[in-house]
């Protein structure tokens, strides 16, 4: 037979010697790993019931703010055709009032141009100084 040569014997030990070594390795961390995961198994458990809580929650909150916008949405509806009949209304009353509303304010104009004409023409004309007041006795002389 043949013999296996030395130079193949020493790596070969080595490398059995170090894969029995990460094997070992191997073990201990699957086991930590184990630990961990047993550690952790509550707390997830324990999150997932709050997460379902807070999703059941959230369904009726999102149910309550659907009916809520709905009647909102409702009301201003309501509003925005009351505003819009106001609307009609005031100027359908303006129309009626417009014919009296534009002569008004023309006649105030021609006021303001009869009153402004007047004040340039008086603007040449020098006014008299007031007259000190005189002072009477009870017997009406000066």
């Amino acid at each position: 037979m043949t013999e296996i040569p030395m130079w193949w014997l020493i790596p070969s030990a080595i490398f059995f010697c170090l894969q029995i070594v990460l094997v070992a390795c191997l073990i201990v961390a699957v086991v930590k790993l184990i630990r961990v995961v047993k550690e952790i198994a509550p707390k997830v458990d324990a999150i997932t019931t709050k997460v379902e809580h807070i999703s059941t929650k959230v369904e009726d909150l999102t149910d309550s703010v659907k009916s809520t916008m709905e009647t909102v949405g409702d009301r201003a509806k309501g509003v925005a055709g009351s505003a819009e009949l106001i609307a009609h209304t005031a100027a359908t009353t303006f129309e009626r009032f417009s014919p009296a509303v534009v002569g008004i304010l023309s006649a105030l104009r021609v006021l303001k141009a009869l009153q402004e004409f007047r004040n340039a023409r008086n603007a040449g004309v020098p006014k008299k100084p007031p007259e000190s007041p005189v002072k009477v006795d009870k017997k009406g002389k000066k």
